[in-house]
């Protein structure tokens, strides 16, 4: 593939070639961020926790009226097909549903566009460093709750933490709480309780976030949801975020301009990490 990486594309169920795939230039997707995507780890044809994910898309619908153009079992099928398509046996999936062509300005929807993506996925294996963003999320915002291809606070925080040698930003809310990782959701340890940041917080509702409180809780964990500010979490004696596609990964630093917090990857991160994996078919 000449160091090319190899991604397979469909398009409303049909195969495109690498490179050749195309939407109109008068998609709303791409003229007013109309529309909804989610992304996914995938093993051989199965894409993990697909029925949550479906689940998160349809609320998205609902809340911002778009209409899907086929069917869940449709839908399926060509999620399937996408994978089966990529040679990797390991890959990342994305879902990405854009409003279609229309008139906006008059409420008439056009006929959405289906795009699978598929390309091939290294797990993470470092611990993450994390970047405090000086964008903010907005806590009260019903969006969210739902993944919009609307993101662009989210790439330039993350563009930002880059820049500034880390791996990922992490969001603070209006309020000046914690919040959320660009792409992930966040979790601390403290004399070995759990906490997350809850939905209140402005962070987004992630399924692996969902899945990771149920397992805690059968790992006889009583993990809390609440509210902290980076002073809390600088006290924290171990550090995870959750993702599709990292699962649970610890942190190991949080930078805040010349501030640094540091945390070792700790025995409840490494607990909850290798759970997931061996639930999901990794180990």
């Amino acid at each position: 593939m000449s160091g090319r990486v190899k991604t397979v594309t469909t398009i409303n169920g049909r195969m495109v070639k690498q490179g050749r795939g195309a939407v109109s230039v008068f998609d709303n997707g791409l003229l007013y961020a109309e529309g909804l995507f989610e992304t996914m780890l995938a093993i051989d044809d199965r894409a993990i926790f697909w029925d949550e994910h479906l689940k998160r898309l349809y609320k998205g619908t609902a809340v911002t009226g778009l209409k899907l153009p086929i069917e869940a079992d449709e839908l399926t099928r060509w999620m399937k097909k996408t994978l089966r398509a990529h040679p990797s046996r390991l890959t990342k999936l994305r879902l990405t549903i854009t409003a279609g062509e229309s008139a906006r300005w008059v409420g008439a929807q056009g006929k959405p566009q289906v795009i699978f993506g598929a390309a091939e996925h290294q797990m993470p294996v470092e611990p993450f460093k994390l970047h405090v963003s000086r964008f903010h999320v907005d806590q009260d915002s019903i969006f969210r709750r739902i993944k919009t291809i609307s993101y662009a606070i989210h790439a330039a925080a993350l563009s930002q933490a880059k820049r500034a040698g880390c791996d990922d930003a992490l969001m603070l809310n209006e309020k000046g709480q914690v919040a959320e990782v660009t792409s992930a959701n966040i979790f601390w340890v403290k004399k070995d309780r759990i906490y997350t940041t809850p939905l209140a917080s402005g962070c987004l509702d992630g399924v692996t976030r969902k899945i990771v409180l149920r397992e805690l809780k059968k790992l006889k964990y009583n993990p809390v949801e609440r509210n902290c500010n980076l002073t809390t979490l600088a006290k924290a004696d171990e550090v995870f975020i959750t993702s599709s596609l990292k699962l649970v990964a610890a942190v190991a630093l949080i930078q805040n301009g010349r501030e640094r917090y540091r945390f070792d990857s700790g025995p409840i991160t490494q607990e909850i990490s290798h759970h997931l994996r061996r639930m999901v078919g990794l180990e």
